[in-house]
């Protein structure tokens, strides 16, 4: 029961608690009042980077989005690509076609014309 005594401190007000330990206590009320100052500013920088550190993972993830959108694209162009080949040699073997048959037509035109011209040779002696 010594340190339930009744006192009166040094601004001559009544207290229950031995003077010292009053002030331990105030001490300690004020340490943990930093303490909690301090806690709160290091939640808040914590918060901040975790916002940050959101921030850039939000980047990452629309960067490789757009590196898979553009790795399809190339893919879808690469079958793009055969096809327009596909098409072109296509194209190429009718004009192949095309021009053998003007080849043929116009050797045959010319051995036309040439029998055309002996035949008047020949009628042309003949008169």
């Amino acid at each position: 029961m010594d340190d339930k005594l009744v006192m009166f401190d040094e601004a001559a007000e009544l207290r229950i608690y031995d003077p010292e330990k009053f002030k331990e206590a105030l001490e300690l009320q004020s340490l943990a009042t930093q303490f909690n100052q301090k806690l709160k500013t290091f939640k808040d920088m914590i918060e901040g980077h975790m916002t940050a550190v959101q921030a850039q993972g939000q980047k990452i993830e629309n960067e490789k989005l757009r590196a898979i959108g553009m790795r399809n694209k190339v893919e879808g162009e690469d079958g793009v690509r055969k096809r327009k080949q596909k098409e072109l040699q296509q194209m190429i073997k009718e004009k192949q076609t095309e021009l053998d048959r003007f080849v043929a037509e116009y050797n045959s035109l010319v051995k036309v014309e040439a029998e055309q011209k002996a035949l008047i040779d020949k009628l042309s002696c003949n008169q």
